[in-house]
């Protein structure tokens, strides 16, 4: 069994059908991109996996267990600083969160924010687009935990900002764990991603490693997503 499995699933959200037996698997150990337009069902398939999207059918599972409250403390995902105070420290984030997750590093959070130039003492409220990015991000690596589900860390960022970004996913990446990560900044992840998933009205058109398909097909990734989605 693979150590995300999803089988069968049908999901509706407000009466429109979202997802119609929906099927796949992800293993330990690897950094998956899940890419597709917008609309296309990747932020769905984000809060199904992290337990946030309810009044689904079919069979999803964690470790074997299937994905429910009991299943949170497996999933670490970008937080939302706008949910918190504008007069917030990036420290008081911190220690919410410390707080909350028992596998919430503070050490590591720490040398996550010295290596992308951050001051713990900052306040949410004088943080650029890019700074936020990297403290939403530095939160979800901060947790210990299996799953790291990263929706759009690069959107809106700039070049220097996203590169840094890239080296802090391969510095705190650990073996027995795995990353999903959805974005448009294709040629930025080529480099770190081991398979991709790509969806097209909300259905999954390829699943594959990407190392063989360079191999077979020749091509890099934005390629391959173009040619996917002209099918």
């Amino acid at each position: 069994m693979s150590f995300v499995e999803v089988k069968n699933l049908d999901y509706k959200k407000g009466g429109k059908k979202i997802f119609s037996n929906l099927n796949f698997s992800l293993d330990r150990g690897r950094i998956i991109a899940l890419l597709g337009e917008n609309g296309s069902g990747k932020t769905t398939i984000m809060r199904l996996l992290s337990g946030l999207a309810l009044n689904w059918k079919g069979q999803m599972t964690i470790d074997g267990l299937p994905i429910n409250h009991g299943t949170k403390s497996k999933v670490s995902y970008l937080v939302d600083l706008n949910d918190f105070p504008k007069d917030f420290t990036i420290e008081k984030v911190l220690s919410f969160y410390h707080q909350f997750y028992e596998d919430f590093s503070l050490e590591r959070a720490a040398e996550l924010l010295d290596f992308m130039e951050l001051e713990k003492k900052m306040k949410l409220k004088v943080l650029s687009l890019g700074q936020k990015g990297k403290v939403s991000l530095a939160v979800a690596l901060a947790r210990k935990t299996a799953v790291y589900l990263l929706d759009e860390p690069l959107n809106g960022i700039d070049l220097l900002t996203r590169e840094r970004i890239i080296q802090s996913l391969l510095r705190w990446f650990e073996e027995d764990s795995l990353i999903l990560i959805t974005t448009h900044q294709l040629a930025e992840i080529e480099t770190i991603v081991d398979e991709v998933l790509i969806l097209k009205n909300r259905e999954i058109v390829l699943h594959q490693e990407l190392e063989s398909l360079r191999e077979t097909r020749e091509i890099g990734l934005e390629e391959l997503y173009r040619e996917e989605l002209a099918k």
